[in-house]
C-alpha cells in the first residue's frame, strides 16, 4: 500500500491566509516568494554598497537583524560584503561564542571533526574485528547483547509490576 502525503490546511504564520502545507510548512508560497524578492534586494544593495554595515543595510533595505543573521548564517553573503560590527554576530550553536557565518565557531568546528574522526575509525576497528569473527560468533555476540537487553527490560517490568514507578 502506497503511503499518499495529504495536505494539512494551515494559517500562514506572517499573513493569515489558509493555505496546504505539504511538507510542515508554515509559510504560504507567497509570503515565501516576498522572503525570497526582499533577500534579493537586500544582497542588490550589498553588491551595489560593498563594505556597508549591518546596520546601514538594515536601515537602507528595511532587513530586520533576525534576517541578516540568517542570511550571514545561511553564507548568502561573505563577511567581507558587511563590515563586522556588534550586530553582524549571532552565537555559535555549541559554544555560544560570537561567529559571523556558519553554525559553529572554528574550535567548535575542529572539535566536531576530531569526534567524527574518532567515531569513525572506531567504527572501522569494529568492522575489522567483524570481519575477522565466523558467522557464529557474531551470533552469539548478538544473541548475547540481546539477552542482557532481555534482562534489563525484565528488571524494569518487574519494578513496574511492583509499582516503584508510580506517581506519588
Amino acid at each position: 500500500m502506497a503511503l499518499i502525503n495529504i495536505p494539512k490546511i494551515r494559517n500562514c504564520t506572517k499573513c493569515g491566509k489558509v493555505f496546504a502545507s505539504m511538507h510542515g510548512e508554515r509559510v504560504c508560497k507567497d509570503c515565501i516568494q516576498q522572503e525570497k524578492d526582499f533577500e534579493e534586494q537586500v544582497i542588490k544593495y550589498i553588491r551595489d554598497n560593498p563594505g556597508s554595515s549591518v546596520k546601514e543595510v538594515m536601515e537602507a533595505t528595511g532587513a530586520t537583524e533576525k534576517m541578516m543573521k540568517r542570511m550571514m548564517q545561511d553564507g548568502i553573503f561573505s563577511n567581507a560584503a558587511v563590515k563586522h560590527d556588534e550586530n553582524a554576530t549571532y552565537p555559535c550553536m555549541s559554544c555560544g561564542r560570537p561567529i559571523t557565518s556558519g553554525t559553529y565557531c572554528m574550535d567548535c568546528l575542529s572539535r566536531l571533526r576530531d569526534q567524527t574522526r574518532k567515531a569513525a575509525e572506531a567504527m572501522q576497528i569494529r568492522i575489522k574485528e567483524d570481519k575477522s569473527m565466523s558467522t557464529i560468533e557474531r551470533l552469539d555476540k548478538l544473541a548475547e547483547k540481546e539477552f542482557e537487553r532481555e534482562n534489563r527490560m525484565s528488571g524494569i517490568k518487574r519494578n513496574f509490576s511492583r509499582g516503584m514507578f508510580k506517581d506519588r
